[in-house]
């Protein structure tokens, strides 16, 4: 089995993902006013563990792990840190390079999906740390990752909460279930800016194909906010 997988993620009206570029509200409110119900309806979707891809991982933990071991993990190997917190806090790391200061993130525990390229001081670090890891064959291979993560880890629901490209990845893999779409009131415009979903192929693949999108629910919230909830229907 896999979990459920909850694409919870605030974007502009135009679908793009820098805040920091987003016009302002037109009555003044602190945008840190809107990701706070940005958030407050992400604790709504009651999901056990949430998801960034490496760059917004990133944006949390700026440091790069320098390995001085050449020796390389083996895939399968599965390790359980520390597991205290309500939910966990889920990244994928094909690099094994990012550093963690600790083993949580906004108070919950933290999981990596990495690969073989994964060094024996890094998963000693993480170890160290009380860090859980997953090391697959291929890191990109998210199906397998879900599977382990309900498996081993007994997470039925998840949040995935960008950026575009992990977003992208997810939905090419079949593995989204829902999308709640948190429509802030505010533009970017510019064209070169991730949006929603990056998906990393050719001009000729088509990430979305077969999947078609329902509307469950449509409400304006507070200061002009927009949240739409879809659910994703598979085809073959």
């Amino acid at each position: 089995m896999i979990p459920k997988v909850i694409c919870h993620i605030m974007s502009s009206v135009d679908g793009r993902l820098l805040p920091g570029r987003w016009t302002l509200p037109f009555d003044g409110t602190p945008a840190g006013e809107l990701f706070k119900e940005y958030a407050e309806l992400g604790k709504s979707l009651d999901t056990d563990a949430w998801m960034f891809g490496k760059s917004t991982a990133k944006e949390a933990f700026p440091y790069k792990f320098m390995p001085k071991s050449n020796d390389r993990a083996q895939a399968g190997k599965v390790y359980t840190g520390n597991r205290d917190s309500e939910r966990l806090f889920i990244t994928v790391d094909p690099d094994a390079d990012i550093f963690y200061p600790d083993n949580r993130l906004r108070g919950d525990n933290i999981l990596v999906i990495l690969g073989t390229n994964a060094t024996a001081d890094y998963l000693a670090m993480l170890e160290e740390k009380g860090i859980s890891y997953i090391v697959l064959a291929d890191p990109t291979d998210l199906r397998s990752a879900m599977e382990i993560i309900h498996d081993r880890f007994g997470i039925n629901k998840i949040s995935l909460q960008g950026g575009g490209i992990i977003n992208g990845a997810m939905l090419a893999a079949g593995l989204i279930d829902e999308l709640s779409l948190v429509m802030y009131p505010g533009i970017d415009g510019l064209t070169t800016v991730p949006s929603i979903f990056e998906y990393l192929g050719a001009s000729d693949e088509t990430p979305a194909a077969g999947q078609s999108l329902e509307l469950l629910s449509a409400e304006v919230c507070n200061h002009g906010i927009v949240w739409l909830k879809y659910k994703f229907h598979k085809k073959g």
